[in-house]
């Protein structure tokens, strides 16, 4: 599907759905009717087909905050099972987070996924902003808000390739307009 969600294309076969409609009851011309019947079962045919299948892009959307979720609870085995196996300094970083940072609270407030169709494996590179609550050692508990840049392949099913935690640069992404508005 050329839409991730197809509420607006839902919309607008109920529209048509609706004009349809009203030309058969200013009309009395039954063919309206029927026209109208079609576009209401292809506006749910359509519906239903998006309902049905998962796209790879909604895989990630729904993949990545259960891997956050792991890493709050600590739970070292669902988070090396998410990664490669032949990526050891990718398993060791997330058990070195886990185990030094020690987070409570581990949320991603920003998620864009772009996804590259390979000719063996298709890769994905998920750019996150994510707010943790933690505490270093015995320290107080702090949160912090870092940029989280994961790189993803698939093989039978999604596994992090890659991981790259850097401070997060909030201001980067802002323009402002010349009459000061903000665009993203």
């Amino acid at each position: 599907m050329p839409y991730e969600d197809t509420l607006p294309l839902l919309a607008l076969f109920l529209v048509i759905t609706t004009f349809f409609f009203w030309l058969w009851q200013s009309s009395g011309q039954y063919q309206w009717a029927i026209i109208a019947l079609i576009m209401f079962g292809v506006g749910c045919g359509v519906t239903t087909i998006d309902w049905l299948i998962e796209t790879d892009k909604e895989q990630l959307e729904l993949l990545l905050p259960v891997l956050a979720h792991a890493v709050e609870i600590k739970d070292i085995e669902a988070i090396l099972d998410a990664i490669a196996p032949e990526k050891q300094p990718v398993r060791e970083q997330a058990e070195r987070v886990v185990r030094d940072v020690m987070p409570q609270q581990v949320l991603i407030t920003r998620l864009k996924v772009d996804i590259q169709q390979g000719l063996v494996f298709s890769t994905a590179i998920a750019n996150m902003l994510v707010r943790v609550t933690g505490s270093l050692g015995a320290g107080d508990t702090e949160t912090i808000i870092v940029s989280v840049v994961v790189t993803l392949q698939k093989r039978n099913r999604w596994l992090v390739t890659g991981c790259i935690v850097e401070p997060a640069d909030l201001m980067n992404e802002r323009k402002a307009t010349r009459a000061g508005q903000v665009i993203h």
